[in-house]
């Protein structure tokens, strides 16, 4: 005789009326269940994330998976270990058993981790496709080897509860979803490097996908090499005279200049810029009006815009007061960061170049210092010529 589960989504409303999880059970051994060394993992940039080790499992802790929000753990267990007894402290924490049989992806920041450890078969699931700009990820949704579980930004939670995917990343943000999922013991990550102040605490997240996906010496590897890359490149850069630039552009009448703490702004002082929020400490941005911009700003002969512009002829459209930066006009420079785009419109800077600020910098110290590299193949930034 066989037994029938209650459809997805009663089974979600029993889930919660009964306000509880699932009995907990010790599910037979995964199939290909290699079990990887348990350690904690050492992290020397991010400052948001942390992996203990405990006694025959880890503990690991997003200190502020979306802004304003509490610490939020998670246990990773071995695929072929029983469930552990959890102490107080992590009550109610989801089990994540490792490595992973599958990875539903709610940010496309996540997504160069995957596939840098050579683990894009692991992945399961993305939010949105749409957004999804990296070649190999877009062949494996377009072959149906991944689900859509977040189109518009609305997670579908029955049909996650009915995936079962091993893990959820989220997109930095909370979701109404979310309680529902853990309820039905789909374990959910708040992913937020975006909130790391600085670009290699953003690409150190790569040791977080090691720890899901048992890679986690490749991971330790690959962001060493990384890491090795982007200091010797600001290490060329120091001491050189900084050269001043006009960072970002105006949007809906508002400048957000980045400020010095920002992952943007240490990307360019470490570049070798110079621009009116250098010297500020805060973090995220500086909100500006055009004039304020223009009185600071406006006389660097480079501009690090966001585009999209074909021609310098364009900055006018954006804004007719924009032609009166040096950088727009004879002898100057504007640069947009949209030279990699996906098909879909995705920028690749957000995407691959959050694993790789080491290809930024290059490409910014090309621009401002170009005696350092000579020949320098461009990734993500784009001259844009006069017109």
């Amino acid at each position: 005789m066989s037994l029938r589960r209650p459809p997805t989504g009663l089974l979600v409303v029993l889930l919660l009326i009964a306000g509880c999880s699932a009995p907990a059970t010790s599910p037979p051994e995964a199939p290909g269940c290699v079990p990887a060394p348990a350690a904690a993992t050492d992290f020397r940039f991010a400052r948001n994330v942390a992996i203990e080790q405990r006694d025959g499992y880890r503990v690991l802790t997003v200190a502020q998976p979306y802004p304003g929000a509490a610490p939020q753990s998670v246990v990773l267990v071995s695929c072929d270990a029983p469930d552990p007894a959890l102490p107080p402290d992590l009550a109610g924490a989801g089990v994540v058993r490792t490595p992973v049989t599958g990875v539903y992806s709610g940010s496309t920041t996540q997504l160069p981790f995957v596939t840098e450890l050579g683990e894009l078969d692991r992945l399961t699931g993305v939010a949105d496709p749409a957004l999804v700009s990296d070649p190999a990820v877009r062949a494996r949704v377009d072959a149906g080897g991944v689900a859509t579980f977040a189109p518009g930004g609305i997670t579908n939670a029955e049909q996650v509860i009915a995936a079962a995917p091993g893990v959820l990343l989220s997109q930095g943000t909370d979701d109404p979803a979310f309680p529902a999922l853990r309820a039905a013991r789909i374990p959910v990550i708040g992913w937020a490097e975006y909130l790391e102040n600085g670009p290699l605490g953003q690409a150190e997240w790569i040791k977080v996908m090691g720890a899901l996906t048992g890679r986690e010496a490749e991971a330790a590897t690959a962001f060493d090499a990384i890491a090795q890359r982007y200091t010797e490149l600001a290490g060329r850069v120091r001491g050189r005279a900084p050269v001043p630039i006009v960072a970002g552009q105006p949007m809906q009448g508002t400048w957000n200049v980045p400020a010095g703490g920002s992952t943007a702004g240490t990307l360019f002082r470490d570049a070798g810029a110079t621009w009116s929020g250098t010297a500020t400490s805060a973090t995220g941005s500086l909100p500006r009006s055009l004039e304020a911009v223009l009185a600071a700003d406006g006389g660097a002969r480079t501009w690090l815009a966001d585009g999209p512009w074909r021609t310098t002829a364009d900055v006018a459209s954006t804004d007719p007061r924009l032609p009166r930066i040096a950088a727009a006009g004879p002898g100057g420079q504007v640069w947009t960061r949209d030279r990699l785009l996906g098909p879909g419109g995705g920028n690749q800077i957000f995407e691959r170049g959050v694993a790789h600020p080491d290809e930024i910098l290059a490409d910014l110290v090309a621009i401002l210092h170009p005696q350092l590299l000579p020949g320098h193949g461009f990734v993500y930034y784009r001259r844009v010529p006069a017109g």
